[in-house]
């Protein structure tokens, strides 16, 4: 059980019915992945600014946030967020308004409000393998992506998952629960300028290669976002003829 004892809902948040978590569940260790990747918690207290951003590329994720996340934060807290286009950047998303669910998050959770250089993966998921699946998963739906190379061939059929993060603390924990899990897992760090902030900046890579590993992903981590599972789709219509990937399949199939 959580105790959202200390968090009192305002009276806007009352009138729309807005309720918290009291129970910590897939859904949403799933939704504080999604944050810590895609997402940013805004607090000024001396102003009274409360915030809950999440915002991703409008190319290839408005039927994720439209969809999933839609849905995931009705079902968790009964908020209706609102996606919508900012052609500055080229991002889609939404911006959520609401002390108490900041308070739930940072408090609560144990999310960070403000950068993210450190951030890690809630302690209260860290004693559960469910939870700490479902967390992956979101932040994996966010920051990682499936990317099909040639390597032997004159097309692009060899799968490999990767993604970034700002957190050395966070990609590590990532990694090495993978690993206890059986997976093979390769890490890099990549030090680079970035013209935004006109200074370099350190970004750690998470890396895993190959059909077998891909089909174990799917297995026991999974993708939620549209964009990964069509990506999957594709890996297979590619490989339909690969005995080491039909291979792995059959057995995914099989569970």
């Amino acid at each position: 059980m959580l105790d959202i004892s200390t968090i009192e809902l305002t009276r806007q948040e009352k009138s729309k019915d807005f309720f918290l978590p009291i129970e910590s569940t897939k859904d949403l260790a799933y939704v504080c992945g999604v944050l810590a990747g895609d997402g940013n918690i805004h607090t000024r207290f001396d102003k009274h600014e409360y915030s809950v951003t999440c915002l991703g590329n409008q190319l290839d994720e408005r039927e994720f946030y439209d969809k999933v996340l839609l849905d995931l934060f009705y079902k968790l807290f009964n908020s209706k967020i609102k996606n919508k286009l900012h052609e500055r950047d080229n991002t889609y998303g939404f911006t959520l308004r609401s002390k108490s669910l900041v308070l739930f998050l940072t408090k609560i959770i144990g999310l960070p409000s403000g950068r993210k250089d450190n951030i890690k993966i809630p302690t209260i998921f860290l004693d559960s393998k469910e939870m700490m699946k479902s967390f992956i998963q979101g932040f994996a739906d966010t920051d990682l992506c499936i990317s099909l190379k040639r390597r032997y061939k004159n097309y692009q059929y060899y799968p490999v998952i990767n993604g970034v993060s700002k957190s050395r603390i966070l990609r590590d924990e990532i990694a090495d629960f993978l690993e206890s899990e059986g997976f093979s897992v390769s890490r890099f760090t990549h030090n680079y300028y970035d013209p935004r902030v006109k200074k370099k900046i350190l970004k750690y890579e998470i890396a895993i290669y190959g059909h077998l590993q891909l089909v174990k992903w799917m297995q026991l981590i999974g993708f939620r976002h549209p964009k990964h599972l069509k990506k999957f789709q594709l890996w297979k219509e590619r490989n339909k003829n690969n005995k080491r990937a039909f291979s792995a399949l059959q057995e995914l199939n099989s569970k």
